[in-house]
């Protein structure tokens, strides 16, 4: 009688969530007697300009990215037949092109279960991988931890400052609280987003600007529940700063590249 499942192809994320992916895949090698193929792809779209700096940036990711998978497959698949390899490229693209190279007979692996707006901007890998193969699709959820999310790392009830206030107070907030970004709220609403870059474009004009006339208008946000990894994804590929933080439509932090970089340290 035929194996069930003989080739597992194990797609993991180097965020977190791989090891529920990998101890499903393990514990599912071991019952059946299967070889699991785990794959990273590094998603690195190819930039306008660049180039140069591009392909150094894609060596160095690269490289940390296959040394990090390296010790995922050693910790949780040490006593299973396996292979894994690492990519650069679109995940979803990556990930249904070795599924059917190798060919796959199941693909395991995590999602996030990303709602609102990481969901529009960074989609669902997993929904594409289901509709790209062939082979059934096994879907791990992941939970991020509290330590995983933005609520635990953001600036708690941040300074504001009014739409019609000059942005010669919002320059002196800016100044005084040294960070780069200051939400323009009304009646507890959001309504932009100031940064210390519409400060210097205003430069000569502060008295006479009202911060209305200089934020950004709809900025992109995120909750308190997004996840720290979606949200440095959305603040690299939409180069801003920071990201006012929305609980049932109101104000209630904000989280920057500076609060995401000592979180991402500190989650190694």
């Amino acid at each position: 009688m035929a194996r069930l499942f003989p080739k597992i192809l194990c797609p993991i994320d180097l965020d977190g969530s791989a090891s529920g992916a990998l101890d499903l895949a393990a514990a599912t090698a071991r019952e059946l007697g299967s070889e699991v193929h785990v794959l990273h792809v590094v998603a690195m779209p190819m930039p306008a300009e660049g180039a140069p700096i591009f392909v150094e940036v894609c060596r160095e990711r690269t490289e940390l990215a296959r040394a990090a998978v390296a010790e995922l497959v050693k910790k949780y698949l040490a006593a299973v037949p396996c292979h894994w390899q690492v990519e650069i490229g679109d995940p979803g693209s990556g990930i249904t092109a070795a599924a059917q190279q190798l060919p796959a007979d199941l693909v395991m692996m995590a999602t996030h279960g990303r709602k609102g707006v990481s969901r529009l901007l960074l989609g669902s890998v997993a929904e594409y991988v289901m509709r790209g193969v062939a082979c059934p699709v096994l879907i791990a959820r992941y939970s991020p931890s509290d330590r995983d999310t933005v609520a635990h790392w953001m600036s708690s009830h941040p300074y504001a400052t009014a739409p019609d206030e000059p942005l010669t107070k919002a320059c002196a907030q800016i100044q005084e609280l040294k960070v780069r970004s200051l939400p323009v709220v009304e009646d507890g609403k959001l309504l932009g987003i100031v940064t210390d870059r519409d400060i210097r474009t205003h430069l000569k004009f502060l008295e006479s600007t009202t911060a209305r006339q200089a934020m950004a208008k709809e900025p992109l946000t995120v909750t308190p529940e997004t996840s720290i990894w979606d949200a440095a994804r959305i603040l690299r590929e939409r180069k801003v700063g920071a990201l006012p933080v929305l609980h049932d439509g109101r104000l209630v932090g904000i989280i920057s590249t500076s609060d995401l970089l000592e979180a991402l340290i500190e989650s190694q």
